[in-house]
């Protein structure tokens, strides 16, 4: 029935995305394995050792590239009160409680030994900076600690190191820890801004200190920080990033002040070299599909370097950045109106060329007068005020229209949509292509190759830990051949390809996989750097993208009598092309006979083996089949058919030998069967066999000798032994 064959065709289709789990996962490090059982919170990977550290609830832990336990630390839980300062002084009505401390902030800074910036939830978000050898030791302390992170588990943080500006003593480019905070209210001494440029000085006096704090004598300069006046205002940091002198913040917030506003996502920007954050800008950020559904909620994100397909079909050069993002529509009932996403999910990319020139045009309405200037949750709204200075994308912000909170988006069409939260994601490049990696809300890695900036493929669905959220902790090793994917109580390093997998060329193409091709004179699937000939040839490893496999499209002639010897032409289909001469393999059982390959424009020549060297055909059977293969001299085979040797001889009978398959003849006065008639049937008749092409008067068993009765009209003719007698 025609419903049948439509779920044979849809399970098909979800089966060939399919990858097998446990072949993809090849180690896993789960909180059980160390001293704690804390949930998992934040994981880096060190890209000079390749070495990983986990921060979790009330631990830390220390892996090998393998995952593989070197040390773990307990960090919580300890006494404390939200009452308390983070230098742990605590008024007398405070009530302290065992509190558990969640890592909020786990950098590596490579600029001070590759040293690690760690901030907790306990103590207002204070944080500290431990030694990547051994993470027990605090290598560096702030004299005066100060609240840094939010300061319980609910409440988001994003952190990443990146250039500030010049220090306003030595004029020197500094490195700075970029903070985005959720305000949680819930302490005296939460004074923290919203997004703030932290220090990263030895000194302890400075360090986590606003980078360049404000100037309480001119207060037309605020600093390197920025706050939310209107506490009631959330914004929740997803990911943050910097790009050629800017440094980025994604997030979710009301579109407004008022509580029945719908929730979008945002963009947010401040300029590296500006020391007061005049040019700290928010502008929304869209993923809507073709159809109309808007994907409101921004869950993750990952800037990273697009193939130079990608790159080619959006305008950039494969050295530029590329914001790749999932989003989640709200949840029903109140659909923009809610904060939590929904299963609902969808893959949308942005050129950063593309958002430098949109922060350009919101920046320069405003300063041609038009609109008004927004973010009203920061600072009183005003009208836009007009001022000539010139704006192009490099600006750095002046102390007008400042901060600023354009209306034009940043937008995007979703290239791949899924009916499950995407949770994670991470992208990297392997040859012309883009590989995007997206971690789901049940455990699943996706992985997906996005071609242009509207058409993605996902070529395989990784089971790394079933009903388990993938943390938005998304890292490739050192080589980039393994991917490190975290859950709540698991990570797992996932293999990025698995060509070796694939056993023929049809297989390894229709994967769609990125990485494999096949590597056509080895005759295996492989990444291009081990296919030997890659560079020589584009035939010699060839892409999914492609589609053509060497094939041999044609023998002629296709079969052969085992008694005779000629060439072969065979038609081949994207034959590499390189120097060294090319053999013809004729393999019958364990015996492979090899002979010289003559090239041709469209294939090669194969000179048949010698007959005396062919192996007989058994009795009772009338051919042999042959694997006929073209190899190099050294080389595996590379392209493959079958060929098969027969024997006319082996028929005894004239309806046998012109009913078989081969282009038998039989001879009537020779009373034999032959494939050269020519030779051994001279002034003989002949019934031509079925299989021999062109015309013939005596074609077929019809024309063979045949008793069809008697004169008696009996069906039997019985003769005495020892005697004989005429038949007619």
């Amino acid at each position: 029935m025609w419903w049948s064959a439509f779920l044979v065709l849809l399970a098909a289709s979800f089966g060939a995305g399919a990858s097998n789990s446990a072949q993809d996962v090849v180690r896993t490090f789960s909180s059980e394995n160390g001293a704690g059982s804390g949930r998992f919170n934040h994981l880096v990977v060190n890209k000079v050792t390749g070495q990983i550290y986990v921060g979790a609830v009330n631990q830390l832990y220390q892996l090998t590239q393998d995952l593989d336990l070197v040390q773990s630390e307990v960090t919580g839980p300890h006494y404390d009160s939200t009452d308390c300062a983070a230098d742990m002084f605590c008024p007398k009505d405070a009530v302290k409680r065992l509190t558990n401390n969640h890592n909020k902030v786990l950098v590596i800074d490579y600029a001070h030994n590759m040293t690690l910036v760690i901030c907790g939830s306990l103590y207002q978000g204070s944080c500290t900076v431990r030694s990547p050898q051994n993470i027990s030791v605090v290598v560096r302390t702030s004299s005066n600690p100060k609240p840094v992170a939010a300061n319980n588990g609910e409440a988001s943080t994003v952190a990443f190191i990146a250039p500030g500006p010049p220090d306003p003593i030595t004029n020197t480019i500094q490195q700075v820890m970029y903070v985005g905070a959720t305000f949680t209210g819930n302490s005296t001494y939460r004074n923290v801004p919203s997004i703030a440029s932290r220090s990263l000085d030895l000194d302890p006096d400075n360090l986590f200190k606003i980078a360049i704090p404000a100037d309480d004598d001119d207060m037309t300069r605020p600093g390197t920080s920025m706050s939310v006046t209107q506490t009631s205002y959330i914004i929740n940091y997803v990911y943050g990033f910097s790009s050629e002198g800017f440094s980025y913040f994604l997030t979710t917030q009301r579109k407004t002040v008022n509580d029945t506003s719908p929730y979008i996502s945002k963009l947010v920007r401040i300029c590296h070299d500006d020391p007061n954050y005049y040019s700290y800008t928010e502008i929304p950020i869209t993923c809507n599909s073709n159809s109309g559904k808007q994907y409101n909620l921004v869950q993750a994100g990952f800037v990273g370097k697009p193939g130079s397909d990608l790159a080619k079909d959006m305008g950039i050069t494969a050295q530029d950045d590329v914001l790749f993002a999932v989003f989640a529509e709200s949840e029903n009932p109140e659909g923009e109106g809610s904060n939590r996403p929904k299963n609902s999910s969808a893959l949308c990319i942005y050129s950063l060329a593309s958002i430098r020139r949109t922060f350009m045009h919101n920046i320069q309405a405003c300063f041609s007068g038009k609109g008004k200037r927004g973010l009203e949750f920061i600072k009183s709204d005003e009208h836009c005020t007009k001022n000539g200075t010139p704006i192009g994308e490099d600006f750095c912000g002046i102390n007008v229209n400042t901060p600023l909170g354009g209306e034009q988006p940043i937008e995007a069409v979703t290239i791949l949509n899924y009916s499950v939260r995407s949770t994670a994601v991470a992208a990297t490049s392997t040859g012309d292509y883009t590989v995007v990696f997206i971690g789901t809300e049940t455990g699943h890695l996706k992985k997906v190759v996005v071609e242009t900036s509207s058409i993605a493929i996902e070529y395989g669905d990784v089971k790394v830990d079933e009903g388990a959220i993938v943390n938005a902790d998304l890292h490739l090793d050192q080589k980039a051949m393994h991917l490190y994917v975290m859950t709540e109580r698991r990570v797992s390093k996932v293999k990025v390809q698995e060509c070796k997998l694939y056993k023929t060329c049809w297989d390894c193409l229709n994967r769609k996989d990125p990485y494999c091709g096949w590597c056509s004179l080895e005759n295996k699937c492989s990444l291009r750097s081990d296919c030997q000939d890659a560079a020589k040839d584009p035939l010699s490893w060839i892409s999914y993208k492609s589609g053509r496999c060497t094939t041999i499209t044609s023998v002629t002639p296709n079969q052969l009598q085992r008694t005779t010897a000629r060439t072969l032409d065979l038609a081949i289909e994207n034959l590499p092309k390189l120097p060294g001469q090319f053999l013809c393999a004729f393999t019958i059982g364990d015996k492979t006979l090899t002979t010289e390959a003559v090239k041709k424009t469209n294939g090669v020549g194969c000179i048949t083996p010698r007959t005396d060297f062919l192996p007989s055909i058994p009795a009772g059977q009338h051919n042999i089949t042959a694997k006929l293969s073209v190899r190099s001299t050294n080389g595996p085979d590379f392209v493959t058919t079958r060929f098969m040797f027969f024997d006319c001889n082996t028929y005894s009978s004239c309806t046998q030998c012109v009913s078989s398959d081969f282009p038998c003849d039989w001879c009537v006065d020779g009373d034999r069967c032959t494939h050269n008639t020519a030779l051994n049937c001279r002034n003989d008749i002949l019934v031509t066999g079925i299989s021999q092409v062109g015309p013939s008067y005596r074609s077929g068993p019809q024309f063979c000798s045949s008793i069809i009765g008697t004169s008696s009209g009996s069906r039997e003719i019985l003769v005495a032994d020892n005697s004989k007698k005429a038949v007619r």
